[in-house]
C-alpha cells in the first residue's frame, strides 16, 4: 500500500464498479470515504477495507438529496480534516423508453447522473482552491457519445458529465484543482450492463468489455498521472468512440450492426413485462 495522507471521497459504493474504485484507492494508499443510499452495503465495504489496513469510513445518504449532501461533506471533513479527490462514481438508468417514462423519470436521470457530481464538486472545490490542490474524477459512459439506444435522458446526462469535466480542468488546473473523466464502455463482472445480461440470461462476450478492476486502476491512474480522459473499452471500442466523435449519424448503422439495437429491444420489453408483474 502507498501511503498518501490524502482522503478520497467516492460515491455509489454499495454495487457494481463503486466498490472495486474504493479497494483500487485504498489499496494505492487514500483514506476512503464511502457513501450510497444502501447503508449496509457500505458499511460492509468500509469494514472489509479497515480490515486491510486502510482508514475507511460508511456515509449513507442518497446523493440526489442536497441535504444529504451537506452531510456528507461535513462527515467527511470532521473525519479526515479534508478531502483531496472527489470520485463522483454513482449514477445509473432504468433502461425504458423516453416517450413511456415521466418527466419526473427522466429529471431524476439527470439529477443523479450529472448535477449531483456538479453539486458535490462545488461544495467540496473551496476546501480544494484554499489548500492549493485536489482532484475530480467523474466517471462518465460511451453512451453519452454513441447514440446508445433508449437511453436519451441518461446520454445527455454523461455527455454533459464529460463537457462538465473538461470545463472545470481547465478553469481550475492552474489555481491546483485538475478534473478527469473515465468513460466507461461495456464493464463486465460489475455495473449496470452486467446486471441487465445476468437479468436476461446473457453472457457478456470478453471482446468487447472490460473488467471491473480497469475500472478501479484507471481512476488511480488519471489522478497519478493528471490524465484529462481515459476510456476503459478495449481496443476496437475506442475507435468506435474516435469514429463517433468525427462522424455522429454513422450512430443507427452501428448500433444496427453490433446488435444493439435488438439487445436493448429485448432489455425494453423486459422491462414492460417486469413492470406488468410487479
Amino acid at each position: 500500500m502507498a501511503a498518501t495522507n490524502q482522503t478520497a471521497l467516492i460515491t455509489g459504493t454499495s454495487r457494481g464498479i463503486g466498490p472495486h474504485i474504493a479497494r483500487a484507492m485504498a489499496r494505492a494508499g487514500y483514506n476512503v470515504v464511502l457513501t450510497s443510499r444502501s447503508a449496509r452495503e457500505v458499511e460492509a465495504l468500509a469494514e472489509e477495507l479497515r480490515t486491510s489496513g486502510a482508514a475507511a469510513v460508511a456515509v449513507p445518504a442518497d446523493i440526489t438529496d442536497s441535504t444529504d449532501l451537506e452531510r456528507l461533506v461535513s462527515v467527511a471533513e470532521a473525519e479526515f480534516g479534508h478531502v483531496d479527490v472527489l470520485v463522483n462514481n454513482a449514477g445509473g438508468d432504468p433502461q425504458r423508453e423516453f416517450d413511456q417514462m415521466s418527466w419526473a423519470d427522466n429529471e431524476k436521470i439527470f439529477r443523479l447522473n450529472v448535477l449531483a457530481p456538479m453539486e458535490l464538486t462545488h461544495r467540496l472545490l473551496p476546501g480544494m482552491l484554499e489548500q492549493g490542490s485536489g482532484h475530480i474524477v467523474n466517471i462518465s459512459s460511451l453512451a453519452g457519445r454513441i447514440g446508445f439506444p433508449y437511453t436519451e435522458a441518461y446520454a445527455a446526462a454523461k455527455d454533459g458529465l464529460i463537457g462538465f469535466t473538461r470545463v472545470l480542468r481547465n478553469d481550475f488546473k492552474g489555481r491546483g484543482v485538475s478534473a478527469s473523466v473515465i468513460v466507461l464502455g461495456a464493464i463486465r463482472d460489475a455495473g449496470q450492463g452486467q446486471r441487465t445480461s445476468d437479468e436476461l440470461g446473457l453472457k457478456m462476450p470478453r471482446y468487447s468489455t472490460a473488467p471491473a478492476e480497469a475500472v478501479g486502476a484507471a481512476v488511480v491512474k488519471a489522478i497519478r498521472k493528471d490524465k484529462a480522459e481515459i476510456v476503459v473499452m478495449p481496443g476496437p471500442g475506442r475507435l468506435i468512440k474516435a469514429l463517433m466523435d468525427l462522424f455522429p449519424s454513422f450512430g443507427r448503422s452501428m448500433n444496427q450492426m453490433a446488435g444493439a439495437d435488438a439487445t436493448m429491444r429485448r432489455v425494453i420489453e423486459f422491462r414492460k413485462r417486469s413492470m406488468l408483474s410487479a
